[in-house]
């Protein structure tokens, strides 16, 4: 049901699915391709420009940085605002130091800022242990483009998911499947298409597929796309199963 037919297209790779498309290469080339608003919503972790490093792990298992991730990456955004459809939301997570940078760009590229959320991540993580807070939360913007409606529920600003274990995950920083879900069914009509233009391990693929969205995405890491395809087509196969 879900066998891909792969195929080269300029600088990228493109796997043909019927219920999802992840294309290996540059965001911005990817979304040079798309037509105008031909997605419903996105939902995306992109690299906030924080240059993360988990300092937890032994030097010898750590995860290579993020590429892009020396400052914050806003270049994508005007490109996102053009294919999302009129009345589409999108969600962009980032990290405090550089929230203004990207409610800047966000509101720049033509979307309307809506709110400004945070994901309680249920652990704590490191940091300086004698002059700061422990951080037990990420923050993102939601932002919308012309008139949106919720498709379900209105959600609350504060949602609450455990943080996947640094150490334990492949990506470093690996969102947990059931905040992407709980995001995607907050902003996605049913039966819409949700794309992620950094689809790091998979995790907002995985999320569509449960919910029973149809799926665009792009990874830049070859590495990471195979991942990310092999953790989407679990997720597919689980819906089948």
């Amino acid at each position: 049901l879900y066998t891909f037919r792969p195929r080269l297209c300029g600088a990228f790779c493109i796997l043909e699915f019927r219920m999802y498309d992840l294309r290996l290469g540059d965001c911005l080339e990817v979304m040079r391709s798309m037509p105008d608003c031909s997605v419903d919503s996105i939902v995306t972790d992109p690299p906030y420009g924080m240059s993360f490093q988990s300092q937890w792990v032994p030097a010898e298992r750590r995860k290579a940085k993020i590429a892009g991730d020396g400052k914050p990456f806003i270049w994508w955004l005007a490109e996102a605002h053009r294919v999302l459809r009129d009345g589409g939301a999108m969600v962009c997570f980032t990290d405090w130091r550089n929230q203004e940078t990207w409610r800047i760009a966000i509101e720049c590229a033509g979307f309307d800022i809506r709110s400004h959320c945070v994901w309680d991540r249920v652990g704590h993580g490191m940091g300086d242990l004698s002059a700061a807070f422990a951080p037990r939360h990420d923050v993102f913007w939601f932002a919308t483009k012309g008139r949106f409606k919720f498709p379900g529920k209105r959600p609350v600003s504060v949602l609450r998911h455990q943080r996947p274990a640094s150490h334990h995950s492949p990506h470093p920083t690996r969102k947990p499947v059931e905040l992407m879900l709980e995001l995607v069914r907050s902003v996605t009509p049913p039966g819409g298409v949700v794309f992620d233009p950094f689809v790091g391990s998979g995790s907002t693929g995985e999320a569509a597929a449960i919910g029973g969205y149809a799926f665009k995405g792009c990874e830049l890491s070859p590495e990471y796309f195979d991942l990310a395809k092999a953790n989407i087509e679990q997720a597919h196969q689980a819906q089948v199963d």
